[in-house]
């Protein structure tokens, strides 16, 4: 691990670790548990890689296993915020098809992208982890358009915790998927710049969470819809005009 990296993983655990207790200061875990789940988990795979830095081999089954799990916890927390915006259209057949098909359209593409411009410079195995890793961003990225696609046509209220989380793992999985473009096309002519590009996004990322965090939002009832009566009977205006436009086609 070099300096840089060793600088940017102890920036990013000290940023969990505020986080992690303004999360809990918050009450997150009770609203948002798989996005508390997420960032402790983030927070102890950091301390573990930090820990085995100096060994090559062991460093990196670590750092891919703590990945693959990070990136579940991550599409978890994901859907948890979908869930919580739109409670009333995720009983709904045809937005749950929405959203779900438009993930695997990007999944597909991104296969097509690994399969036609396969990672240059590395074996077979290091290429199929890159490559689904580039994959599994694109899916990130793709819920994040969906949920800000449908907040915009459905005129949903803004809520300041749901949409930070959401706008967090967008901007930290742009940058993600960025860096694994660049080095899929390139290979290592940009090595430098693709291995930093994700570290600073995430970082970045943090630091927005902590701002988001920072400002406490009014608290609502675990019974109660995350909206009030006004946008529920808005909503299922729209929800009866959208079911009408789809009968007709």
């Amino acid at each position: 691990m070099s300096t840089l990296s060793f600088v940017t993983s102890t920036t990013g655990l000290l940023l969990q670790i505020c986080l992690v207790l303004l999360l809990i200061r918050r009450k997150i875990p009770y609203l948002f548990p798989m996005f508390f789940a997420y960032v402790v988990f983030s927070a102890c795979a950091t301390v573990a890689k930090l820990w085995v830095y100096s060994d090559y081999r062991t460093y990196y089954f670590v750092y891919w296993g703590t990945e693959a799990v990070a990136v579940l916890l991550s599409i978890f927390a994901l859907f948890e915020v979908f869930r919580w915006i739109f409670a009333l259209f995720w009983l709904s057949w045809w937005y749950r098809g929405f959203l779900y098909g438009s993930i695997i359209f990007m999944l597909g593409l991104a296969i097509a992208n690994a399969v036609v411009n396969p990672p240059a410079h590395m074996g077979p195995l290091s290429a199929f982890i890159y490559s689904s890793g580039i994959a599994v961003n694109f899916m990130q990225a793709t819920i994040f358009m969906v949920f800000w696609l449908l907040s915009r046509h459905l005129q949903v209220g803004f809520r300041r915790y749901a949409f930070g989380i959401m706008l967090g793992f967008g901007g930290s999985s742009l940058g993600t998927l960025s860096a694994g473009l660049l080095r899929s096309i390139f290979g290592t002519k940009l090595t430098i710049v693709s291995a930093y590009i994700p570290p600073v996004a995430y970082i970045l990322a943090l630091v927005f969470w902590l701002h988001v965090f920072w400002r406490e939002e009014p608290p609502e009832p675990e019974w109660a819809l995350p909206i009030t009566p006004e946008e529920l009977a808005e909503q299922v205006r729209q929800y009866t005009r959208i079911l009408k436009k789809f009968n007709r086609s």
